[in-house]
């Protein structure tokens, strides 16, 4: 199953995590089922996100919405996202 990761900054970690929780019916729609968001250990606002899904054209639909880039700049994501797919 392909997995989609996503690297980026956010102002707050704790004040992202409750906008990205709130977006979990978006993700699902999605066809994303999240493996896990990691926060470095030296910076832990600089995030790592990963979920499998079985749609990656679903999925890329997803991540270029314009909802997404709301959501994110709301959640006070810092840089310009980084995604991509592994197999």
């Amino acid at each position: 199953m392909p997995t989609l990761f996503l690297k980026h900054k956010v102002s707050s970690y704790d004040s992202w995590r409750p906008a990205y929780d709130a977006h979990v019916s978006k993700r699902t729609e999605a066809g994303l089922k999240e493996i896990g968001v990691y926060r470095d250990s030296k910076d832990p606002n600089s995030l790592l996100i990963a979920w499998a899904t079985d749609d990656v054209s679903k999925a890329k639909t997803f991540i270029d919405s314009p909802d997404l880039k709301a959501r994110m700049k709301e959640a006070g994501v810092l840089m310009d996202p980084k995604f991509w797919f592994a197999d």
